[in-house]
């Protein structure tokens, strides 16, 4: 597209508030600039442009020129929950034609500074795209700070005790065992679960080699558990997918199985916080640990050092 159409379009989506081209637009920009991202992290992104489209038509900001202090504003929004809460009302509106009576509203529910950061990101994701588009010279978030998180991450997210990983392994077909193996003991995340195809896989060797984050390639050691898994579901076909489907599909199917078996579910991404714990509580070091995951940083792997120490508690336990 040429440059002054690409401007006219960029500006006739902000002046409508046009979600499906602002979102093309910004897709295009993330596309050609960036890196595709994962499917999660494009749809919370344009889940931040939903907000941030919902919230200047509230407060009837122009898309093009905000104001300074708006940016800021918006984060406090979002904090605060009201631009959840918002959103659901307007939903609940749009299918109030289908039933008799409005469900009652509850109250705002304040968001984690991980959510507001990620939707942030998505709504800073549009004006990079538009100042691309040469559509407005706004920088709304560039000042914008939000609050620190008072609760440590390691104790907002778990991982699954080896008992509970135990039951789910006893329910499911061989494609379930696969995919809670492939994240309690390879360590996975959704992503690269159901992108992993056989021709990535060295039952041989015990190994197979991982599609990660950024595209980058690793090599991950298979169980001996993990290793039979693959045998009962292995096929022919080295270009068909192990797990196959998508993220949110593995993700129902693991709370299904919770259901059954009477296991807490806390998410597909805490089988992958199982295996680095159980790997720091064998006494593998935070090197180790990194590697098997593909963190880009030890630093990442401190969590599951957090979560496998048990070693004040005893000792206080014995005072």
């Amino acid at each position: 597209m040429e440059p002054e159409q690409r401007r006219r379009d960029a500006v006739r989506a902000a002046r409508d508030r046009d979600l499906v081209n602002l979102w093309s637009l910004t897709v295009a920009h993330h596309t050609l600039h960036s890196s595709q991202g994962s499917r999660h992290t494009l749809r919370t992104y344009r889940n931040g442009l939903r907000f941030w489209l919902l919230f200047t038509e509230r407060h009837a900001v122009g898309l093009l020129r905000p104001k300074a202090d708006q940016g800021s504003l918006f984060a406090r929004e979002l904090e605060a929950g009201l631009l959840v809460l918002e959103r659901k009302r307007k939903t609940r509106v749009d299918a109030k034609l289908a039933t008799s009576r409005a469900t009652p509203a509850s109250g705002p529910r304040p968001l984690s500074t991980s959510s507001v950061n990620v939707y942030l990101a998505g709504a800073r994701a549009l004006y990079r795209a538009l100042r691309w588009a040469d559509a407005t010279d706004a920088d709304p978030f560039r000042d914008v700070k939000v609050k620190a998180d008072q609760v440590a991450r390691w104790d907002k997210r778990f991982p699954y005790p080896q008992p509970a990983i135990e039951a789910l392994l006893q329910t499911g077909d061989a494609r379930h065992r696969v995919t809670v193996l492939l994240g309690a003991h390879a360590g996975l995340r959704a992503s690269e679960m159901v992108k992993l195809k056989w021709s990535d896989v060295e039952l041989e060797a015990s190994r197979l080699q991982v599609l990660g984050k950024g595209n980058k390639r690793r090599w991950v050691s298979l169980s001996a558990s993990l290793k039979r898994a693959l045998l009962e579901r292995r096929t022919e076909s080295a270009d068909l997918l192990v797990v196959g489907g998508t993220p949110e599909a593995a993700r129902l199917r693991l709370r299904r199985v919770c259901l059954q078996t009477n296991v807490p579910f806390l998410s597909l991404h805490a089988l992958r916080h199982s295996a680095g714990t159980r790997l720091v509580k064998s006494g593998r070091s935070l090197q180790d640990v990194a590697r098997h995951l593909g963190h880009a940083s030890v630093a990442t792997a401190e969590i599951y050092a957090k979560w496998a120490d048990e070693g004040l508690k005893n000792e206080l336990e014995n005072w």
